[in-house]
């Protein structure tokens, strides 16, 4: 296969940065109070040193990811998929904190097992796509096989329980399987009974889910759940066009939980303004209309379902949380890409980019004419 070598998405990799640079100013502004809170008043900067120490493997994983040969991941696809399942099972039957068994913990480390499953489904679509694009209009070839295979790994999500993380995976294999030529009639059929599923899990949970949704209708009927998204829309309310100024939040003073994580984008608003949180949000758009445009460049199959697949996933995690921060959809405890407090999120979400940026290099010379992606349509 002959290679031609590219420079890499320069734009790509410099938004990335300035994201995270963001992130971690914003952060330190977000968190100061929580964390001279847990260190009884020892230190200020206990979450944005937290975080800048896991920045350094994220440093060195994207470097390694931004120097293989990315059709190298090909190969550990289906193993990386089933190491995925057995971390979700180690993690469900490790003990777990409150009703929720998410993190997994290694001596000091702990991280979201979920994150590891997400880039490894993404990862084993591309692969399998690329195998078997022939036959990817077929019901048995195109859509029941790699569901089958993923769908431990959704069960194993959906019984920690992270429905809204199910939700979002399911969401990206079902844009992936339809870009990569399954048909959307079998697709629609089987995602509705797909949220069916999931929403008999919810019925039967513990007020968990259920209660989030019915405090998203009639905030009224959750005080606990729907204070949070109370005083989400405050800050912002407070922070209006500029912004009340930098490090002025009044809601990151025990008002608002999380902060830090789920509810950064609040306090962004608050201190910043709203046309910070536009910008911010057209840097997410940013992110995933180079993934398409690396797609649309690539010949590789597995290298253009990688790029749509990974600009999804962070798209959508964006805009999921950015949308539970201004009241249009449930609380869900999806963090903020590169800017919400968490190393297992950031360091696959860099993981990501880094494949992009790898991909955006490398311009594969193969025949493909024989498979028309819905992408290049």
């Amino acid at each position: 296969m002959n290679i031609k070598e590219q420079k890499q998405d320069r734009f790509l990799f410099f938004t990335v940065i300035a994201m995270i640079s963001f992130g971690l100013f914003m952060l330190f502004s977000a968190s100061w109070v929580k964390s001279l809170e847990i260190t009884a008043g020892e230190s200020r900067t206990y979450f944005l040193t937290s975080q800048m120490m896991k920045l350094i493997p994220a440093f060195f994983i994207f470097i390694f990811l931004t120097k293989i040969n990315y059709r190298k991941l090909q190969f550990l696809s289906p193993y990386l998929l089933f190491l995925s399942f057995l971390l979700l099972v180690y993690t469900k039957f490790q003990g777990c904190a409150g009703d929720s068994c998410r993190w997994l913990s290694i001596g000091p480390i702990s991280f979201q097992t979920s994150d590891i499953a997400r880039f490894s489904m993404i990862l084993f679509l591309a692969s399998y796509i690329d195998n078997n694009y022939k036959y990817m209009h077929q019901f048995v070839k195109g859509i029941f096989v790699p569901l089958t295979a993923i769908a431990p790994i959704a069960l194993m999500i959906i019984i920690q329980p992270d429905n809204s993380t199910t939700l979002i995976m399911l969401m990206i294999a079902f844009m992936m399987l339809f870009i990569g030529g399954a048909s959307i009639m079998q697709l629609a059929t089987i995602g509705a009974l797909s949220v069916g599923t999931i929403g008999i899990f919810i019925l039967n949970e513990k007020n968990y889910a259920l209660g989030r949704i019915l405090s998203f209708i009639d905030p009224s009927s959750s005080v606990a759940v729907g204070y949070q998204s109370s005083q989400a829309m405050i800050g912002l309310k407070q922070g209006g066009l500029a912004g009340m100024g930098i490090g002025e939040s009044i809601q990151k003073y025990s008002y608002l939980p999380e902060t830090h994580t789920d509810f950064i984008f609040a306090i962004i608003g608050e201190e910043m303004g709203f046309i910070t949180g536009i910008l911010l949000m057209i840097a997410y758009y940013i992110i995933f209309y180079r993934a398409v445009q690396i797609s649309k460049k690539s010949n590789d199959i597995f290298g253009i379902l990688l790029s749509i697949g990974f600009g999804l996933s962070i798209t959508i995690y964006a805009f999921i949380n950015i949308g539970v921060v201004i009241g249009i959809i449930p609380v869900t405890g999806v963090p903020l890409p590169f800017v919400s407090y968490g190393g297992s999120s950031l360091i696959i979400n860099l993981m990501m980019v880094a494949v992009l940026l790898n991909i955006s290099k490398a311009q594969r010379k193969i025949n493909v004419k024989r498979w028309r992606l819905r992408v290049n349509a």
